[in-house]
C-alpha cells in the first residue's frame, strides 16, 4: 500500500507538473524545484489555454477521486471562485468500459453463475463511467433489468488519492492565502464521506426506493424498481426503462408527449421531493431523468441525494419566496434564523447588492424571475460579504435552477413565479391545517409536560444561584425571600397562562377536525372547555388591568 501510494503521488506530481500546478508539492521537497516548475513553460499544445481551463484538463486525467470531487464542488456554488465553478460544471465523466470477464466476477459473487441468474446478459455496456458501467440482462422471468456493476479496484485507488487530495488542499492554502476562505481542507473532509455513500451501491437503491415510496401515489413520477436479490455494495440490478432523455425534445414529441407536460410534471416533483418529503435526487442533470413513452418522469442514478430537516423546511420555503419577490430583509432574516452569521456594519451594503441582483433578474416583459440569473450572481454577493450558506441550502437552490433551466428548455413559456408562489402557498396551508396540528399535538403536550416537571428545579436554580452570589447582585436574604416570593407568584400566573392557551387550542383543534361530528360528546366538552377558557382569560386580564390602574 506504501509503494502504491508513492507510485501515485509521483503520478499526480507528474500530472499537475504538465499543466504548471506542480509547485503545490515541490514546495515540499525544494522551493528552488517549486519556483523553477512556475517558471515552465507549457507545452505548445497547452499554451493559449486559460488557468482554469489547464486546471480541468489536470482533473479529468488525475482520474475517478478528482473527477468526482470536482462534480461534488461544482453544486457548492458559494464556496468556489466564480472561474473555477465554470470549469468544473464541464467536468466529464467518460472512460473506456472494462472487457467484461474484468467484470464477470463481480457479477458471480452477488448473482451466481450469470448463466443461472439471467435469461441473457449483454457483455457490452450501454453506459461507463469512472466507478461503474451498466449492462442490460433479462432475468429469468423475462424482465428486462440493467445491471449497474463498480469497477474493479476502484475503490482502493480512491482510497489512495483521498489522503493525497487532503494534502494537496493543504498546500493550496499554504500557496493561495486568497483562497483560504474557501476551506479546501473542508470541503475535501465532506467529499471523503459523499465518495464512501456513492461506493455503496446499496445506499443508491434505498434512495430510488425511498421516492418510489413518496410518490407512490403520482403515476407520473417514479425510479427504477430494483431487485434486491440481484443486488449488494458493488452491483445493483434495477428495472430497465426505456425512455429518452429528458433535454430530447424531438424524441419526447416523437412519442407524443408533450414536453410542457414534462416541465410542469418535473418542477412539481422537485417541490414536492424538497419541501413536503425532505428527500429530493440532488444531480438532476438530464442525463439522470429520463421521459417514457406513457409521459413518466423516471429518476435515475441515485449516488447524490440531499435531506431537508423538517423544522428548516419553512424557512427554505421563505428563502425561496424572497428570491421570487426579491424581499432582501425576508432573506436575510430567513438566513439569520438558520444560524448565519452576518455582520451588522456590512448588512444594509448587502441587502442594497442582493436587492440589485434580484431586482435585475425580474423581467416584466417575459413576466417571469431569471431564476438562473438570480443564482448566478446571488453566492458572488453573499462571498463577498463572507456569509456562509449551510450546505443543504445550496443544494437546495442549485437543484431548483437545474430544474428550471430544464424546465424552460421544455417549454419556453414557463412562468417560475405564476408556478411557485401558489404551490409554496399551498404547502403552507396543509402543513398548518387543523388535523395536522392535531397529529403533532400529542408531542406538543409531552414537551408541556416535561417543560412543568422542569420549571420548578429550574426555578430552584436561579434562585439558589442567586442566594450564592454568583450574579453579579448584591442582595441580602429579606431581598432573597421577596424575590422568591415574587418568582413564585410569576411562575403561578405564567403556569396558568400556559394551561389556559393549552386548553383554548386544544379545544379549538378538536373542533374544527373533520372527524368529529357536532352530535358526539367530545364535541360538546371541547365546547364548555373552549368558553371557560376564554372566559378565565378575560377575567385574568381584567384584573391585571384593574390592578395597573
Amino acid at each position: 500500500m506504501v509503494t502504491e501510494s508513492i507510485r501515485r503521488y509521483q503520478e499526480i506530481v507528474r500530472i499537475l507538473s504538465k499543466y504548471g500546478f506542480g509547485a503545490f508539492f515541490l514546495e515540499d521537497i525544494s522551493p528552488g524545484l517549486a519556483k523553477m516548475d512556475l517558471q515552465r513553460r507549457l507545452h505548445p499544445e497547452l499554451e493559449g489555454y486559460t488557468r482554469y481551463e489547464l486546471m480541468r484538463f489536470a482533473i479529468e486525467e488525475l482520474g475517478p477521486a478528482f473527477v468526482k470531487f470536482g462534480q461534488i464542488l461544482s453544486t457548492r456554488r458559494e464556496m468556489i471562485p466564480p472561474e473555477v465553478y465554470e470549469e468544473l460544471t464541464k467536468l466529464q465523466d467518460k472512460v473506456a468500459p472494462l472487457p467484461y470477464e474484468v467484470i464477470e466476477p463481480t457479477i458471480v459473487k452477488y448473482c451466481g453463475p450469470v448463466e443461472e441468474a439471467f435469461l441473457s446478459f449483454e457483455r457490452v455496456p450501454f453506459a461507463a463511467a469512472s466507478v461503474s458501467q451498466v449492462h442490460r440482462a433479462v432475468l429469468p422471468d423475462g424482465t428486462k433489468v440493467a445491471v449497474k456493476v463498480q469497477r474493479p479496484g476502484i475503490r482502493q485507488k480512491i482510497e489512495v488519492d483521498l489522503p493525497i487530495m487532503r494534502r494537496l488542499a493543504e498546500r493550496v492554502e499554504k500557496l493561495e492565502p486568497d483562497l483560504v476562505v474557501y476551506n479546501p481542507t473542508g470541503l475535501v473532509d465532506e467529499f471523503v464521506t459523499q465518495i464512501y455513500k456513492e461506493l455503496d451501491f446499496t445506499q443508491d437503491g434505498q434512495n430510488a426506493d425511498t421516492l418510489n415510496r413518496n410518490f407512490r401515489d403520482n403515476p407520473k413520477v417514479k425510479a427504477p424498481k430494483i431487485y434486491w436479490e440481484y443486488s449488494g455494495t458493488q452491483l445493483l440490478t434495477m428495472e430497465y426503462i426505456d425512455g429518452v432523455r429528458i433535454d430530447n425534445i424531438a424524441a419526447i414529441r416523437e412519442m407524443g408527449v408533450n414536453p410542457a407536460d414534462i416541465a410542469e410534471t418535473g418542477f412539481q416533483a422537485y417541490l414536492q421531493q424538497i419541501f413536503i418529503d425532505g428527500f429530493f435526487h440532488s444531480d438532476p442533470h438530464p442525463g439522470n431523468l429520463l421521459v417514457t413513452r406513457a409521459g413518466e418522469l423516471v429518476f435515475i442514478d441515485f449516488g447524490m441525494v440531499g435531506r431537508v430537516r423538517p423544522e428548516r423546511r419553512d424557512t427554505f420555503i421563505r428563502i425561496l419566496l424572497a428570491f421570487v419577490s426579491a424581499d432582501v430583509d425576508v432573506l436575510l432574516e430567513s438566513f439569520e434564523a438558520l444560524g448565519i452569521r452576518i455582520e451588522e456594519e456590512k448588512k444594509e451594503q448587502l441587502k442594497d447588492e442582493l436587492y440589485a441582483v434580484l431586482q435585475g433578474s425580474q423581467s416584466t416583459a417575459l413576466e417571469r424571475m431569471d431564476f438562473g440569473s438570480a443564482m448566478s450572481s446571488a453566492p458572488d454577493v453573499l462571498n463577498k460579504y463572507r456569509v456562509r450558506v449551510p450546505a443543504t441550502l445550496m443544494q437546495v437552490l442549485k437543484v431548483i435552477w437545474m430544474i428550471f433551466d430544464v424546465a424552460v428548455l421544455l417549454d419556453p413559456k414557463f412562468n417560475f413565479n405564476a408556478r411557485v408562489k401558489p404551490y409554496m402557498e399551498e404547502i403552507i396551508r396543509d402543513r398548518y391545517a387543523s388535523q395536522n396540528l392535531l397529529k403533532q399535538l400529542p408531542l406538543a403536550m409531552m414537551d408541556l409536560t416535561k417543560g412543568f416537571v422542569a420549571l420548578p428545579k429550574a426555578i430552584n436554580n436561579v434562585v439558589t444561584k442567586v442566594s450564592k452570589g454568583q450574579f453579579q447582585v448584591e442582595v441580602t436574604s429579606r431581598d432573597i425571600t421577596k424575590l422568591s416570593t415574587s418568582i413564585d407568584a410569576s411562575t403561578d400566573k405564567l403556569v396558568m397562562g400556559v394551561i389556559i392557551a393549552s386548553m383554548v387550542i386544544g379545544s379549538s383543534l378538536v373542533l374544527n377536525a373533520p372527524f368529529i361530528s357536532s352530535y358526539t360528546p367530545i364535541y360538546w366538552v371541547a365546547t364548555v372547555i373552549y368558553v371557560s377558557a376564554f372566559a378565565f382569560a378575560v377575567f385574568s386580564l381584567y384584573t391585571i388591568m384593574k390592578r395597573k390602574k
